[in-house]
Order: structure tokens, then sequence, then C-alpha cells
């Protein structure tokens, strides 16, 4: 069975318990846990990047790994940059960012072409990839991937999750 997010209008709090869910179901999983942020991507709108996320990263690993016993369960949150979080709709930058949280048994250079396969940048710094399995604050990473909930809408997040 997949577990995976269900469309429809939601209040923050819905979105909230929703996130948190499948951060909880993708912590259960024994393979490792990466935590992946990927920034200056050039894109503004979230239903753009959550699009990109899904059809040209999460789908090409599922296709070339489609007869492998590979473990890729996902999670992803799309957020705005700090100072519109912070209250400032007067910002510089409006591009969006994302915080993945990747639970897979394919070793870290594959998840990094796949990556840059599906994106480009022109930053040095645009691929964070940390593993957070082994952390003893790792239940508590869902709260930081919340911390922009009242902006967050239907677009700002998925997860695909296989139990």
């Amino acid at each position: 069975m997949i577990t995976t997010k269900k469309r429809g209008v939601k209040t923050p709090e819905m979105i909230e318990s929703d996130i948190v869910y499948g951060f909880n179901k993708i912590m259960a999983k024994k393979a490792p846990i990466y935590h992946i942020t990927l920034t200056n991507l050039n894109i503004t709108n979230p239903a753009e990047l959550r699009f990109q996320l899904t059809n040209k990263l999460f789908n090409k690993i599922f296709t070339s790994y489609k007869y492998s016993y590979i473990s890729l369960n996902y999670l992803f949150v799309i957020e705005y940059p700090e100072k519109v979080s912070r209250g400032n709709m007067m910002v510089d930058n409006c591009e969006v960012h994302t915080h993945i949280v990747l639970e897979t048994d394919l070793p870290i250079e594959n998840i990094r072409y796949f990556i840059e396969m599906a994106f480009s940048s022109t930053n040095k710094k645009w691929i964070d990839i940390e593993r957070i399995d082994k952390r003893n604050d790792k239940f508590n990473f869902s709260t930081y991937l919340t911390k922009q909930i009242k902006l967050f809408t239907d677009d700002n997040y998925n997860y695909k999750i296989l139990n």
C-alpha cells in the first residue's frame, strides 16, 4: 500500500498534521534518512516547484529503479524566503526553496546525480544533504519543517510513502 497526501482545501492545522504524519511514517523506516535543502532554483511559484520535484525528480528515480528493491520514501516542504515568513512582504527575492526528507537505500552520489539532472543552479551551494536518522533531535525535526505553516497551501508539500 502507498501512503500519499490527500488533496483538498485544508486549514493550516490540517496541513501541519499532514506533514507531521508523513514525517513520522518516514522516520519509522529502516533505511538511511536524509534532509536535503535545495535553494537558488530560480522558481517563484510553489506549484511549479512541486511539479518539478514530483515529475522531474522523484518519478525519474522511481522509473530508474522500478525493478529493484531500492527503498524510496519522501516528504517535501516548499518554503518562502525567510523575510516573507517574518512578515516583510517587500522582499528583493521571492524564490521558493524546498526541504526534502528522503528515506532511501540509494547512495548519496546517486541522489545528488538525480537532483542535478532535474534542477540547475548557478550557485555553488544550492544542494545541501545531511543524514538525519542518526541525530539525537531527529523527532523534533518536524517542527523545523512546519515553521512557515501559516503561509502554506496544498501546493507547499507532498509525500509518498510505501508501507
